[in-house]
């Protein structure tokens, strides 16, 4: 990846903001004619796909204008996508009402240590599957079957929205 200009990412963020989104990732890719200026589009809510539009078509304009990356490049805005993987309580948040599934480590077991020769070393794994309630800095509440279950992200292995297809 080439460096690009701090100015190119200011661009981005202002023109991204004035659509109510921000500037996920920026990065300039590939050499001469094949270089790619992609720019990666997020928000509290899923950005849609005509957001998407208008912020490449403004960021073009924008560009254009400043002209602040030397030679041509491709510009492409996309968002992040359903495959993202989740962590972070926000990634949790912005998933709210759609379905998730967790891989979760359980937690420690109490009184167990390594000179224990019972205790097993790896942390055992479950998963769980439901809708997104809410998140905070500890936990993340899925609707699971009609009742409400609070994963802490502290057992948070990896989560995944569920694709509908």
């Amino acid at each position: 990846m080439t460096a690009l200009p701090s100015h190119v990412q200011e661009l981005a963020d202002r023109v991204a903001g004035g659509h109510g989104v921000e500037v996920l990732e920026l990065n300039l890719r590939g050499q001469g004619r094949g270089r790619v200026l992609s720019v990666v589009l997020d928000a509290e809510e899923p950005v849609e796909a005509d957001v998407v539009e208008l912020v490449s078509k403004d960021l073009s304009r924008a560009l254009d204008a400043a002209d602040p990356v030397a030679g041509s490049y491709t510009l492409e805005v996309s968002t992040p996508g359903l495959s993202r993987p989740l962590h972070t309580p926000r990634d949790f948040r912005r998933q709210r009402g759609h379905e998730v599934s967790i891989l979760r480590a359980a937690p420690a077991k109490v009184g167990g240590s390594a000179e224990d020769p019972g205790a097993d070393p790896d942390p055992e794994t479950s998963s769980v599957q439901g809708t997104v309630v809410d998140a905070d800095d500890q936990a993340v509440v899925l609707e699971v079957d009609g009742e409400q279950v609070k994963v802490p992200l502290s057992e948070v292995v990896r989560g995944k929205v569920v694709l509908p297809w």
